[in-house]
């Protein structure tokens, strides 16, 4: 499949888009992000990546100023977010987030471990969550473990029965901000700092919202820990009917119908749109070693 788009500032550029599954995710072929983009060509991989939620480009040699310099073509960039520790603050290009397992002197080089990461959204926790988020694959475990699955949230609002899509419209999803993915808290807080869910700290997003740049409607759970909702509330909702809600919703999504995994190769850059997508990374040994430079691309607009 090949896109076409035309630009104001050159010529139109046609760019290899090949679908890799029937509802979200694309292969760019041909296209090499080390180099200076013409603008048509920014444009074209803009345009499947709003189509299709998630893009992957292979073999892409890149330096961390590359990843830089490429990902601020669709934003600002903002820096990985407040985990249970923070890396140095001098790093030459701090924008750039490692995720990793590998200890250097005894110390993680990285985050997250090799541990299992349940289904979320990237920052919801935070009021302004990136629009985008991309990984560029250094090493991946040699046994194709630890691969990455990207969930159509689009698809997943139609899935809804229609009472309980009716139901969803128009709620309020408190997403808790003190504990990370794997339930550690975090950098700068502790444990007597924090209250139940329903009066923790937090910002609110819409439980269905509005696609800025497409008009399109999906749900927007945030995050889990390990299949519990102690990373969010239903506003307005006792505590009780908040987690039976949630648990109709969970349900479904984790019937896996709208998702596609990527197994990594050595090289894959990969950019999904986290507005419209969740992702979840499965586990891997700890004796493989498995480093990726992730970016973050802020938004310039809270969920609506």
């Amino acid at each position: 499949m090949s896109v076409n788009v035309e630009s104001a500032h050159d010529d139109a550029a046609t760019i290899d888009v090949r679908p890799l599954s029937e509802t979200i995710g694309a292969e760019i072929r041909d296209v090499d992000l080390s180099t200076e983009l013409a603008p048509s060509t920014l444009d074209a991989v803009h345009r499947a990546w709003l189509d299709h939620s998630v893009v992957v480009l292979r073999n892409q040699h890149l330096e961390d100023a590359d990843l830089v310099r490429f990902s601020k073509h669709f934003g600002e960039l903002d820096f990985g977010p407040n985990m249970a520790w923070q890396p140095e603050s001098d790093r030459e290009h701090p924008e750039v987030f490692v995720i990793s397992n590998v200890l250097e002197n005894g110390k993680p080089i990285g985050f997250l471990g090799d541990t299992e990461v349940d289904w979320h959204t990237d920052l919801c926790h935070t009021v302004l969550p990136p629009k985008a988020s991309t990984l560029h694959a250094r090493e991946i475990p040699s046994d194709g473990s630890g691969n990455t699955g990207y969930m159509n949230m689009y698809a997943l609002l139609e899935a809804l029965p229609d009472d309980l899509r009716r139901r969803v419209d128009g709620l309020q999803l408190k997403h808790e901000d003190a504990h990370t993915l794997q339930g550690e808290v975090r950098f700068g807080l502790s444990e007597a700092d924090l209250t139940d869910l329903e009066n923790a700290p937090g910002p609110v997003h819409p439980l269905v919202r509005t696609h800025p740049e497409t008009g399109r409607k999906c749900l927007y759970l945030g995050r889990q820990w390990n299949g519990e909702h102690r990373a969010t509330f239903v506003m307005g909702m006792t505590r009780a009917d908040s987690d039976a809600l949630l648990d109709e919703i969970w349900a479904i999504a984790r019937r896996e119908e709208s998702v596609w995994y990527h197994k990594w190769q050595v090289g894959d850059f990969v950019m999904w749109d986290n507005r419209c997508v969740m992702h979840r990374r499965g586990p891997f040994s700890s004796a493989m070693r498995r480093i990726m430079h992730r970016t973050q691309i802020r938004d310039t607009e809270k969920p609506v």
